[in-house]
């Protein structure tokens, strides 16, 4: 479960850290930013998928490190001198709680999806056992 867990945790870091290479060197791609969006969803269906137990409460638990990385690379877009849409203290408080909010949606939608697809996964391979035994 832990192993699931980081892998989510390293899909959401390595997005972000694209994220902040690509804003410090100036460069935009549209892609990157829907990847940025869709992240908390991709993190948390792997690690739901990987999960042995538990999935979507595995998956569901990637809103948290979406939420407090995108606090972390708004107070680092700050350092860098970059406009912010909630600056200092009080916005990255109020960041927190929307990004946690979102996060919840997108990781639920992707941690669900994750144990479907392993439930289907499973029932199908049942089958096909129960097939060969007759």
């Amino acid at each position: 479960m832990v192993r699931a867990w980081a892998v989510g945790f390293v899909i959401l870091l390595t997005v972000d850290v694209m994220v902040v290479i690509a804003t410090i060197i100036e460069v935009y791609p549209r892609v990157l930013w829907l990847l940025l969006q869709i992240s908390p969803f991709v993190a948390a269906f792997i690690s739901a998928y990987l999960s042995p137990r538990k999935k979507v409460l595995v998956g569901t638990s990637m809103a948290i490190p979406a939420a407090i990385l995108g606090v972390v690379v708004t107070f680092l877009y700050q350092l860098f001198g970059k406009a912010v849409d909630f600056p200092g203290l009080k916005g990255g408080l109020i960041l927190l709680e929307v990004s946690i909010i979102y996060g919840l949606i997108l990781c639920v939608l992707g941690g669900t999806l994750g144990y479907l697809i392993t439930r289907k996964k499973a029932m199908t391979t049942e089958r096909s056992e129960g097939q060969k035994e007759q």
